[in-house]
């Protein structure tokens, strides 16, 4: 059954590009006969592309997607790497965030690319969900905000970009203190008593406190200095909750798709059509037809 692949392409990584041409790069996906370019992205090795796209699958049990990055050369432009992935292993998989490998013809990893893919068969009841543009929205996000250093790739297939994990603290092991040999105790000078002397009381000896552990002593210092007065522990529970309500309060925006309807939209917030048309009265002039590309704030 022929359907058709929605595809966002996000950005680039780990670019293996050509020294002797300019740093511009665009990407080209084609499924079967049907063909569609990103536009050109100028002067980084590490391209944000943020392009949307769709693509006729006319046969998802044979057909397959076929992936490249391309540098613009003056003699014409350079395959970076490609990638191939067949559409029938992702018909059933819904809205997948991955980056692929793309490889250089000796199979050698030249770059990584990210990609937002879903497939919406042609008898499906609703043709598009606002699923698919929620994930290429949030990785579109990350793009613009992840760092310009280059991260290492991911390994593992068809999951959502990774979040850079910590490295784990290196400890150095102190040597263990030798156990000090006792220290004889020195010996009392023997003098030679009399009688009177001998029989007298022995004098009391002086009964001596023993020292706290370093360990203990070191312990509770730390806690009197990891100790927070009570002013400041409230108030940084008034900052933080503040914090959050602003948090659960920010505007939330959704862009509109092919086959949209405000009633759908709507339905997919838990929102009211009314409040959802009272919110964007200046993008909708007609709430009965919405246009691709609008974005309608729901909260």
């Amino acid at each position: 059954m022929a359907g058709k692949l929605c595809i966002s392409v996000i950005e680039a990584r780990n670019v293996q590009a050509d020294d002797y041409a300019e740093k511009n790069f665009y990407v080209k996906l084609r499924v079967g006969n049907n063909e569609v370019k990103t536009d050109i992205v100028k002067g980084s090795v590490q391209p944000k592309f943020l392009k949307d796209c769709r693509l006729a699958v006319p046969s998802p049990e044979s057909d397959g997607l076929r992936i490249e990055l391309l540098q613009v050369g003056p003699r014409g432009d350079l395959v970076v790497g490609s990638d191939d992935l067949r559409v029938l292993s992702i018909t059933a998989r819904g809205t997948i965030v991955h980056w692929f490998q793309l490889k250089t013809a000796s199979r050698s990893v030249s770059a990584e690319l990210c990609l937002v893919l879903r497939y919406l068969s042609a008898e499906a009841n609703r043709p598009m969900s606002p699923t698919y543009a929620m994930a290429a929205r949030q990785a579109k996000e990350r793009a613009l905000e992840s760092p310009t250093t280059p991260t290492g790739p991911s390994k593992s297939a068809f999951r959502d970009m990774p979040a850079t994990s910590p490295k784990p603290a290196v400890i150095a092991a102190s040597p263990a203190p030798a156990p000090s040999s006792p220290q004889p105790l020195p010996r009392a000078k023997v003098h030679a008593a009399s009688p009177v002397a001998s029989t007298s009381a022995p004098a009391a000896a002086p009964q001596t406190v023993p020292a706290r552990p370093a360990k203990e002593a070191r312990r509770a210092g730390r806690a009197r200095a990891t100790q927070v007065p009570l002013p400041f522990a409230i108030l940084g529970g008034m900052v933080a909750g503040a914090l959050m309500y602003l948090w659960k309060r920010r505007p939330v925006y959704y862009e509109v798709q092919e086959d949209d309807t405000l009633c759908h939209i709507a339905s997919c917030f838990k929102k009211r059509v009314e409040d959802v048309y009272a919110r964007n009265r200046d993008v909708l002039k007609n709430p009965s037809r919405l246009y691709p590309g609008d974005r309608l704030r729901i909260r």
